[in-house]
């Protein structure tokens, strides 16, 4: 099975444990009986609300710097993307933080970020930054200098990535950027809306994203996945249906958000990937549409962005 996964915290968890990328007791694991046969996967650096300005900056490079310490580790086993070239190596690896506040509140963090290896901006988390309002802020939108980092983003060739935006901010971000974006590890809250308007996606938001030719990663976190009683696979078998109605089959992805979250009972880690595609192929799903969601999509999308 080839899949490709736009969203994991693995890599803050493995530096904030100590542990290893190749083997650690996390939901991902580069030992070899939990790898796919042809893997992506984008690794986030996640930035804690409480840290801004020169924390936060101090804390990305902390990270990166373990990141980078781990892949020169497992050379033999993964490489690093800026581009999607053809690669013998098993696993490739792109490179993404989640929390803008990462910049430093200064534009030259952006290209302190590019220049470390980021390709994908998850502008905030939860709370507002400096450059727009989290999913739980109630208020604010994209700030002028959110402006700047989206059209510098663009320029780069760095995918900005909308997941954890409050509503204004993701339509602040849709009038001003002129390139698809990614929704890395986001729902249809039609399908399950626990936290209403702040986390999951409204049908606006996916058609946006769809007429962008963006990407919406499925996030396994239960609280965002389970509905009505239903989990795992029939969980994503609502999910995935949904965004099939919508006409979405070309921009669905995965957004796992392994290690960043409580999974939703049956996906327990990377290892169990194989038996989900199974699973849904066998309740009907088409093997094209599948390869789609757990592969091409995003291969596709990102052989684009990475290498204009």
């Amino acid at each position: 099975m080839k899949l490709f996964d736009l969203h994991c915290d693995t890599i803050g968890e493995c530096h904030k444990q100590k542990a290893s990328l190749r083997k650690n007791n996390l939901n991902v694991s580069l030992e070899k009986g939990q790898v796919p046969e042809d893997y992506t996967q984008v690794f986030a650096i996640w930035i804690p609300d409480e840290l801004r300005k020169e924390k936060a900056v101090k804390y990305f490079d902390e990270v990166c710097d373990f990141y980078e310490s781990e892949l020169h580790r497992n050379k033999d086993l993964i490489v690093h993307c800026n581009s999607l070239p053809e690669s013998e190596k098993r696993i490739k690896s792109i490179l993404a933080v989640e929390g803008g506040a990462a910049l430093g509140g200064d534009i030259s963090g952006l290209y302190h970020l590019y220049d470390r290896g980021v390709r994908v901006l998850t502008l905030t988390w939860n709370a507002e930054n400096e450059i727009a309002s989290g999913a739980f802020c109630e208020k604010g939108g994209l700030t002028e200098f959110g402006k700047k980092v989206i059209n510098k983003s663009e320029i780069l060739g760095m995918v900005v990535d909308v997941s954890h935006l409050n509503r204004q901010s993701f339509f602040d971000v849709a009038e001003n950027s002129t390139k698809p974006f990614i929704a890395s590890h986001s729902n249809p809250d039609t399908v399950e809306n626990y936290y209403g308007k702040k986390r999951n996606l409204t049908d606006e938001q996916i058609d946006i994203i769809k007429n962008r030719g963006g990407l919406i990663g499925l996030n396994f976190c239960a609280d965002f996945f389970d509905v009505d009683g239903k989990s795992g696979v029939e969980a994503f078998k609502a999910h995935l249906s949904y965004l099939l109605e919508r006409g979405c089959e070309d921009i669905i992805s995965i957004g796992s958000d392994f290690d960043g979250c409580t999974l939703t009972s049956g996906i327990e880690s990377l290892s169990s990937m194989e038996s989900v595609f199974e699973s849904l192929l066998s309740s009907g799903f088409s093997e094209d549409i599948l390869k789609g969601v757990f592969y091409r999509n995003a291969k596709r999308f990102f052989s684009k962005m990475l290498t204009e």
